[in-house]
Parts: structure tokens; C-alpha cells; sequence
């Protein structure tokens, strides 16, 4: 065993970290195994720990150099699963901004699919109704609901007064309103 040689005390103590690492790997990796409950996390640990005991140098206490390597693999362990709760947190955060949160429960911004079409189903119900009415009260109707243009603008675009936009609007609104109280499936 490396601590057992007599010229372990002369050794740098890069030199003997570096020893007492290989000498105990297979323990170690067992250790953090144990301790994150993920061989794939554990290997990384290992991996870290072989870094970092390259880049201990003279500042390492090495009075006892297992307990000092495990003690790093206790600090890397402690570090590795502190980053998977951050990380979880970030993205419970990410999620509650992205899709918003109600009771707990995740809220998603987009419809459903159902929901999706039953929108397409009634957009189509209204265009169809709209075929019936003049094209410039269609026109009207378009400008305004559709592209969200103001009366005026509607009546800049259309060269009309913006009392006959409002008209066309008050007449398309009627029929729209006839159409789907005749079909009660249908709504607005």
C-alpha cells in the first residue's frame, strides 16, 4: 500500500494525492456511488476528484491522505447534488414564467388541440356567414376584427365616412348574431 512505503512522507504531495487516489479509486467510486445514487454522477464525482487532486498541489493537508480524498469526494458529492436541485428549481421557474401556473399546475399558453380546432371550426362558421353580406361590409368587418383597425382607419382605407364603417359593423354584427342563433352549435 502506498502509505505503508517509508519514502511516503518524502513523496510531493501532489505526487502522493495522486497515489493515494489511484490506490483507493475503486473504493471511492464505490463511496460516491452510494452517496448520489447514480454510478453515471458518481464517475463524473470521480472524475472531478482526479482534477482536483491533480490541482491540490502544496496547499493539501495530507496528514491523512484517504481521509482528505474522501472528504473532497464528500465536498464534490454535497457540490453535484446542490447543482441538480438548482438546476430542477431554474427550470420549475422557467416553466411557472414560460407556460404560467395556476394551483400548483402547469398552464400552457397555446390551446389544446380541441380547443385549436373548435377556434378554426368557428372562424370558418364566421367567414362563410360574412360571404353573405356586400363585399364592402365584409371589407369593413375584416379590417376592423380581423387586422384591428380603428373605425377611422377602416374609413381611410375603404375612402368611406366612418359613420358608414359603423353602419357596416352594426350590420354585419346583426347578421353574424341571426346566423348563430339559428345554429345553436355554432357560437361566437
Amino acid at each position: 500500500m502506498v502509505t505503508d512505503n517509508p519514502d511516503f512522507a518524502r513523496m510531493p504531495t501532489e505526487a502522493t494525492l495522486l497515489a493515494v487516489y489511484l490506490a483507493k479509486r475503486l473504493a471511492l467510486r464505490q463511496f460516491l456511488v452510494t452517496r448520489l445514487r447514480n454510478r453515471e454522477e458518481a464517475d463524473d464525482a470521480l472524475q472531478d476528484l482526479y482534477l482536483k487532486v491533480r490541482r491540490a498541489g502544496d496547499q493539501a493537508d495530507l496528514s491523512n491522505p484517504v481521509s482528505y480524498l474522501f472528504k473532497m469526494a464528500v465536498n464534490l458529492a454535497r457540490d453535484q447534488q446542490r447543482g441538480k436541485r438548482r438546476a430542477v428549481l431554474r427550470e420549475e421557474d422557467w416553466g411557472n414564467i414560460a407556460y404560467g401556473a395556476a394551483g400548483g399546475q402547469s398552464v400552457a399558453d397555446t390551446p389544446s388541440a380541441e380547443d385549436g380546432y373548435a377556434a378554426k371550426q368557428k372562424l370558418a362558421a364566421v367567414r362563410a356567414a360574412l360571404e353573405t353580406l356586400s363585399p364592402q361590409c365584409q371589407r369593413a368587418f375584416l379590417l376592423h376584427k380581423f387586422e384591428g383597425l380603428s373605425h377611422r382607419e377602416v374609413a381611410d382605407r375603404l375612402d368611406i365616412s366612418t359613420s358608414t364603417v359603423e353602419k357596416h359593423m352594426n350590420t354585419a354584427m346583426k347578421h353574424l348574431i341571426r346566423t348563430f342563433d339559428r345554429d345553436q352549435n355554432a357560437t361566437l
